[in-house]
């Protein structure tokens, strides 16, 4: 708990670092935020869009998870996919909610190589539903504000990612590739791909219910910085501000602090705040903040807490 504490202090100190760098009258900017109450309409869509995507990727987990183990708590695997929120927002470089969900998750019954597909194939799932989206970026009429800067840096992470995503999977499905490995590391990839197969045996019932979440998941998310605006009195086009996001949510996990703190700021204010008014920019930023991290981090140190409270 002190080390979570301390991770999630650091990261909101880099985050206030930032928006005091940028705009000195950080009261002013919270005093405009205020007066989203006055549009308690778009507020409240706004915390049911942040319960829809939470509530969806916390059961994407959960489907996944009783695939391969069907007598699993729903509950509990839903509580663990809470907490990864938690540890996630409060872990320096992020990715650390991952290896949470699989331990976590062992506990419950499953094996290491059914946890661990559980956690990566929902994880790749979002990942492609995200890389999908952020390539709008590159379509003309889309009205995206990256920069040529910007746009290869996007063009490299992407890039990235399929390297990454193309290499791992034929160097799994080839005996010379799984022969290189250390026996260890060879053994767990084995039983990874093992597990694999349960999921493609599932059906495809199960996979489409899993995609739907997935998508389900995204649109909450890239809803919420449109109906943040909106709530602050803003009426303009809403499409490039969602392009932007999708290309946020690519740039974030580049930083290495806790929340993606600094590139999350930074990013906001370069890719979202050209599209809005001066008046309510930073504004936009420290509501958007709270509801995609101190939220959610929040609510995960709610059900860790009353995970440990249940088994005392």
């Amino acid at each position: 708990w002190s080390r979570i504490a301390i991770g999630l202090v650091l990261g909101l100190a880099v985050g206030v670092a930032v928006i005091l760098l940028v705009n000195p009258h950080v009261d002013e900017d919270i005093e405009q935020a205020v007066l989203a109450t006055r549009e308690p309409i778009f507020l409240i869509l706004t915390l049911v869009a942040l319960g829809v995507l939470l509530l969806a990727d916390a059961w994407c987990l959960v489907v996944l998870a009783q695939v391969v183990r069907p007598e699993v708590p729903w509950w509990r695997v839903l509580g663990v996919a809470l907490e990864a929120n938690l540890v996630g927002g409060a872990t320096s470089f992020g990715g650390l909610e991952i290896p949470y969900q699989i331990v976590v998750l062992r506990a419950l019954g499953l094996r290491v190589s059914e946890a661990t597909s559980a956690v990566m194939v929902k994880g790749l799932l979002h990942t492609s539903v995200l890389v999908v989206a952020a390539l709008a970026a590159f379509i003309p009429i889309s009205g995206s504000p990256i920069t040529p800067l910007q746009r290869w840096i996007l063009l490299g992470v992407l890039g990235f990612m399929l390297v990454f995503w193309l290499v791992g999977t034929l160097w799994a499905r080839k005996p010379l590739g799984l022969s290189l490995l250390p026996k260890p590391i060879r053994r767990r990839v084995g039983s990874f791909v093992e597990a694999l197969g349960a999921f493609r045996a599932a059906g495809w019932r199960v996979m489409l219910k899993v995609i739907i979440l997935t998508i389900v998941y995204w649109i909450g998310m890239f809803s919420l910085i449109p109906l943040i605006l909106l709530a602050l009195g803003y009426r303009g086009a809403l499409l490039p501000i969602v392009v932007g996001q999708a290309v946020l949510q690519v740039l974030m996990p580049l930083s290495p602090l806790p929340g993606g703190a600094g590139v999350a700021e930074f990013g906001y204010l370069e890719l979202i705040g050209p599209s809005t008014p001066g008046r309510i920019r930073v504004a936009s930023l420290i509501l958007w903040r709270i509801m995609t991290w101190i939220l959610p981090v929040a609510l995960g140190g709610l059900a860790m807490g009353l995970r440990g409270i249940k088994r005392k």
